[in-house]
């Protein structure tokens, strides 16, 4: 037991509500995704703030528009028809409801290369001085570089987990207080999207054109059922400007600390504003070609038994508790993953 005395070390921030456009469109069908938010000051524990009410669309280089729709929270989707053309080139406008104007830097959609082949790896790691264990399947691809010069790819991924219960619900028995899950009223799949560090995996074919790429890593699945684990994984060509931007977001991710890291730096990317030049913009809008593929990850080849996963308490019996609603949003969904069914 000592006395400590409190430091509060200098801090720079980022301006206060400035714009931050995330998403991409592809030459598959979408639903594509455009999601736009504002920065808080880091002493309100740097949480972001969603941007309601705006108008949201892409144009394309022979004056094509397509609008995203409102679905709330910041998230502004395109019709599930409407899918980029290879070799046009897109521009993303957004217009707040104050009337202030961004608009993206050009992006044209280049041909990707098809993936072929995806497989699992079971590994398992103590953690710290435990006898538990990270028990996980490392999800990897292979794809073959083409002949020409110049190719950029990313990697993302979306999981669905299908779900018994949309919601847990407390009240109280007397003194006490009860939880009880409430089951679906209709079919309804939780999503987990890959985000930050776990999307940024981008490379270039500098090193290995027209060469395979293999071992390319995908993400982790984690040992926590018998049941398989179904992912969308999707391979994307990107410009060089995005290549540069994903590419820096990760090396500032990775750092460890070491006195030959790159300084943290605020990263920019290719929104800007055409009210006020000036203004600082934060994200990137890109239009890429893609490849779009399922895999499940065979999850009985893991070995000794899953880690365990704390489920929802079950329902009193009787009377029943009636029904939750799948509410639609940028994590639940009631459509079928386009693939379910395999």
């Amino acid at each position: 037991m000592s006395c400590v005395t409190p430091y509060q070390p200098e801090t720079k921030s980022l301006p206060n509500r400035s714009l931050i456009v995330d998403g991409y469109i592809t030459d598959q069908l979408g639903p594509h995704q455009v999601t736009l938010t504002y920065t808080a000051d880091y002493t309100n524990t740097a949480v972001n703030f969603i941007v309601s009410g705006a108008t949201v669309y892409v144009t394309d280089d022979q004056g094509n528009r397509q609008s995203f729709s409102d679905l709330g929270r910041g998230v502004y989707r395109t019709p599930a028809t409407f899918k980029g053309q290879p070799g046009r080139t897109y521009k993303l406008t957004v217009i707040l409801p104050d009337g202030r104007r961004y608009e993206s830097q050009p992006e044209t959609i280049r041909p990707v290369p098809a993936i072929d082949n995806i497989y699992a790896t079971y590994t398992q790691k103590s953690v710290g001085n435990t006898a538990t264990f990270d028990k996980g399947f490392d999800v990897y691809l292979d794809t073959t570089d083409p002949a020409t010069t110049g190719d950029y790819y990313r990697w993302v991924w979306t999981h669905y987990e299908f779900l018994d219960f949309c919601e847990v619900r407390s009240r109280f028995v007397g003194s006490t207080a009860v939880e009880n899950s409430y089951s679906c009223c209709q079919k309804c799949w939780d999503i987990i999207r890959c985000t930050g560090a776990n999307c940024n995996n981008a490379i270039s074919d500098e090193a290995i054109n027209g060469k395979a790429i293999s071992g390319q890593f995908i993400m982790r699945a984690p040992f926590s059922s018998l049941t398989s684990y179904y992912l969308e994984i999707e391979q994307l060509s990107i410009s060089r400007d995005a290549y540069i931007y994903y590419k820096s977001i990760e090396n500032l991710t990775q750092n460890n600390g070491g006195i030959f890291d790159a300084a943290p730096s605020s990263l920019r990317g290719n929104m800007v504003s055409v009210s006020d030049p000036g203004e600082t913009v934060f994200g990137y809008f890109s239009a890429s070609g893609a490849q779009k593929v399922p895999y499940r990850v065979d999850r009985t080849k893991g070995e000794g038994t899953p880690n365990l996963i704390i489920q929802p308490p079950l329902p009193p019996s009787p009377p029943p508790p009636p029904c939750a609603e799948c509410v639609e949003s940028d994590y639940r969904t009631r459509i079928q993953p386009r693939w379910w069914d395999l």
